[in-house]
């Protein structure tokens, strides 16, 4: 895979393994996907994060988080009338770090830095411990929302199980990208952990939720 990638800047944070339908409504975003079409090839592009922007004419203004997670194109849905796509399906692939950006074309490239997927000291025992938090978030969350979260049988290893908690727990942007951002799976399992009882805490002290599309996306198996 290559360390330059064409950047999609998005509103929530593309995790590896993960299947994500994603608007594309910035005339950036559309230049990226019309060039890599146009190239041929594998559809790969960078998925990255928003902080806070603005729109100036056509120009829009975004500041992103650092870390980010390369993502391949594999379906692209058109309106009719319409010279572009307005809806991609993207499949989260490996982690990057931004190294540097390139602004001077009609949207961001970067060279990146692959980052590794460390275990960390105890995946398995803090899988463990991740795995009992998240299945009572998720009846705690069927119980009180429609249509719920409904889960079945989760993955074994422990950095596919941490991507898919990540995704499927409703988590603000900057605590998703803490997340995406961990150094090591036992890390990220700990840091989910935290959130989960965050999250019981407060669905037991406030048993009501945001009218919210709960359901997590299939994960894709890297």
């Amino acid at each position: 895979m290559d360390s330059r990638l064409p950047l999609l800047t998005v509103e929530t944070v593309v995790f590896p393994g993960l299947v994500l339908p994603l608007p594309i409504t910035d005339t950036q975003g559309r230049a990226v996907v019309r060039d890599l079409v146009e190239n041929g090839g594998e559809l790969v592009c960078g998925a990255i994060a928003v902080r806070d922007g603005y729109e100036l004419g056509d120009r829009v203004f975004r500041s992103l988080y650092g870390t980010g997670c390369a993502a391949t194109i594999s379906e692209i849905t058109l309106e009719a009338g319409d010279d572009g796509p307005v809806e991609i399906t993207l499949t989260g692939n490996r982690r990057f770090k931004v190294d540097q950006l390139d602004s001077t074309g009609d949207y961001l490239l970067a060279d990146v830095e692959w980052l590794p997927e460390e275990l960390g000291d105890d995946p398995l025992g803090t899988a463990t411990i991740a795995v009992e938090r998240f299945r009572r978030y998720a009846a705690a969350v069927t119980e009180i929302s429609r249509p719920g979260l409904h889960i079945g049988s989760l993955p074994d290893d422990p950095g596919t199980l941490s991507y898919l908690m990540s995704a499927a727990t409703t988590l603000l942007t900057p605590e998703r990208q803490k997340l995406l951002e961990a150094p090591d799976t036992t890390t990220r399992l700990a840091q989910l952990i935290g959130l989960l009882d965050s999250e019981l805490a407060a669905i037991t002290a406030i048993p009501s939720l945001p009218d919210t599309d709960m359901s997590w996306s299939t994960m894709h198996p890297n």
